[in-house]
């Protein structure tokens, strides 16, 4: 394992065993008393609802005297079955802290991302102003622009968010906010690809945005390409504008040299609709593999891991040959790849989530 990942799990984990303290915010700037936050139910006058999708934790939507407030509560065992799942909400708790110690210093910075009131590890809650907006269902230029901005911006400053899923993206119509932070780490944009130093060049932004979002989503589009078009315009801006910033601020020359390999790759895919569609191709088939595996890792699998194992099958049945020509498909043959989704499927119906339990 990564030497940096394997020192941060070990880290967390302790923290979680000793049942360390991290504290972000005041307590008497909660609505309700600390034993309140902590033992509420849905039927507490205070909740307006409970969204219990969460893997890691509950998340009640409370008013109290006319103010909305969004309560998060730390589950007792984490529903994704690893080390970064289990330590999920220590690490949101640490990154909330960081990004306020930075709005102390600089407020108008990250207005795209939620606010903290106030947190406690040991409480097991994280209290926040309740955002408007819905996890993100469908795509358009605006919100697939201003994810990109909004994750774009959290990375300048030197956190990588492995997981900006849709429910983690809230969108009210006008505007796309960020909300969770449970697998969002500390990095050095000048001096390595992500959070995990310069070992894995292939997780990026743009990457993480459409393994975890976009290839899901565009699963129910008749027709993806014209959004595809679209993003691969925005990606290339975005990569144009990293290098030029990355290159005046002195980064590493992996780090530029990668930089420049996307944008050139992204060039040659707004070349033509026939460039277009081979990259999207490839990185559709890398996003649903990366994906499944990650539930797979965590035994956290639903519906869309089992939708994304079959269009994984069909690409290799009947797109194999132009997939060996763009893809990287490990020197594996058609029918090697064929008998390793197989298996996978039987994984992934076997790890299927549950019900959330009340």
């Amino acid at each position: 394992m990564n030497p940096k990942v394997a020192g941060r799990q070990a880290r967390l984990l302790a923290m979680l065993q000793r049942n360390d303290e991290i504290r972000v915010g005041r307590e008497r700037d909660c609505p309700l008393s600390l034993a309140q936050l902590q033992s509420l139910g849905e039927g507490h006058p205070a909740v307006i609802a409970l969204h219990d999708g969460g893997l890691s934790a509950q998340v009640f939507h409370l008013k109290v005297e006319g103010h909305h407030w969004c309560l998060k509560r730390r589950r007792a065992v984490s529903r994704v079955a690893n080390p970064d799942g289990q330590t999920a909400f220590l690490t949101e708790l640490e990154r909330r802290r960081e990004i306020e110690a930075l709005r102390e210093l600089h407020p108008t910075l990250l207005p795209n991302v939620v606010c903290t009131s106030f947190g406690s590890a040991r409480a097991g809650i994280l209290l926040s102003p309740w955002l408007r907006g819905e996890p993100v269902r469908t795509l358009c230029e605006r919100n697939l622009a201003q994810m990109l901005a909004a994750e774009a911006e959290l990375a300048r400053w030197g956190w990588f968010d492995w997981d900006p899923s849709p429910g983690n993206l809230l969108d009210d119509g006008q505007q796309i906010s960020l909300f969770d932070f449970g697998y969002t780490w500390p990095f050095d944009p000048r001096f390595e690809f992500n959070s995990n130093g310069l070992c894995d060049p292939e997780f990026h932004v743009v990457e993480r945005l459409e393994t975890r979002t976009l290839s899901g989503l565009w699963l129910d589009e008749v027709n993806p390409l014209a959004q595809f078009a679209c993003w691969r315009r925005l990606t290339l801006a975005w990569a144009e504008q990293e290098l030029a910033r990355l290159s005046r601020e002195g980064a590493c020359a992996p780090v530029l040299a990668r930089l420049e390999g996307l944008a050139g790759e992204w060039r040659t895919a707004l070349s033509g609709e026939e460039a277009l569609a081979a990259n999207w191709l490839k990185d559709m088939y890398r996003s649903h593999r990366l994906d499944v595996l990650d539930d797979l890792g965590g035994k956290s699998c639903g519906p869309l891991t089992l939708r994304r194992l079959d269009w994984l099958e069909h690409a290799l049945r009947h797109l194999y040959e132009e997939l060996a020509e763009g893809a990287q498909l490990g020197g594996m043959s058609q029918s090697q790849l064929l008998e390793e989704l197989a298996r996978w499927r039987e994984q992934a119906r076997a790890w299927q989530l549950s019900p959330a339990p009340a």
